[in-house]
């Protein structure tokens, strides 16, 4: 089991930042993205470092020129840091097929990263074609990586496809796919599930997990926005050490990746109450 932390390049390297993140920086002003205006990146990764934090998941944008990926390995070399996963552009939140998928792959080979996130409302129609699941394998073998499917939350995105976000129809599919699942603690909550049973019932098939925190809320409830969502561990109502006890009792041996929105020191205690636990 190794403790990860989810984080855009964007924010470790001087980067052109793509429409979704111009736009997430606009109207999404919290505590994590005022961070990299005060603190070196240097400073960031130490920290959380010394807190308990082994390695990356990292999310490159949908043109990811030779520069930018060479800047990231030398910043990468720099701190003494692994990278585990890459995770899927934002750019293609809705849509991703086989081209991008392809480029993920070449990223995690110049990385040395053996897994690879996908968000399951992208892959579309995609997850149901036994011919694309079939390529996909194809990849996985070539490139020896693992893709995990990512749960994603009940949003007015994803609504009314209710294998994205329904904690069974998801598991079904992946299952019969025979992919991986990425399991996110905060998208599953929104729908209302819990995380220690969805864990104990897909352990086998669980490679990575989205952890964060998470508190109900009208606004996330009933409008179904982002309000409250990926908080820091600690600072919602998830049953986050009985979870990680579970995951240290299973013998869980995939990643756990903080996606978490919050200063500096609420993403070192976050690392360090994993760390704890997990010891």
């Amino acid at each position: 089991m190794k403790i990860c932390w989810l984080i855009q390049i964007s924010e470790l390297i001087s980067a052109k930042k793509s429409l979704i993140e111009k736009l997430n920086n606009l109207f999404i002003i919290d505590e994590k993205h005022r961070m990299y205006e005060t603190i070196p990146v240097d400073v960031i990764l130490n920290s959380l470092k010394m807190s308990g934090v082994e390695g990356l998941e990292l999310i490159f944008p949908l043109k990811s020129s030779k520069e930018m990926i060479g800047k990231v390995k030398e910043l990468i070399n720099k701190n003494k840091i692994q990278v585990f996963s890459i995770h899927q552009s934002n750019e293609s939140f809705y849509k991703i097929g086989l081209t991008e998928i392809e480029k993920l792959c070449k990223i995690a080979d110049d990385f040395a990263a053996d897994r690879i996130t996908l968000h399951v409302d992208a892959l579309q129609k995609n997850i149901f074609d036994a011919k694309f699941i079939k390529k996909l394998k194809k990849l996985q073998k070539k490139y020896k990586v693992i893709f995990n499917i990512e749960n994603m939350p009940k949003s007015p995105i994803t609504f009314g496809r209710t294998h994205t976000y329904i904690g069974q129809k998801f598991t079904s599919i992946i299952e019969n796919a025979g992919l991986h699942i990425n399991l996110d603690t905060t998208h599953l909550a929104q729908n209302n599930e819990d995380i220690c049973s969805f864990f104990i019932k897909n352990m086998g098939r669980i490679g990575n997990i989205h952890l964060s925190d998470y508190r109900t809320n009208w606004l996330n409830r009933k409008l179904l926005l982002s309000n409250y969502t990926h908080l820091a561990l600690g600072k919602g109502e998830l049953p986050i050490e009985k979870f990680l006890k579970l995951l240290k009792k299973e013998d869980y041996g995939g990643l756990v990746t903080m996606e978490v929105n919050s200063d500096l020191q609420g993403l070192c205690e976050s690392a360090e109450m994993i760390k704890k636990a997990l010891g």
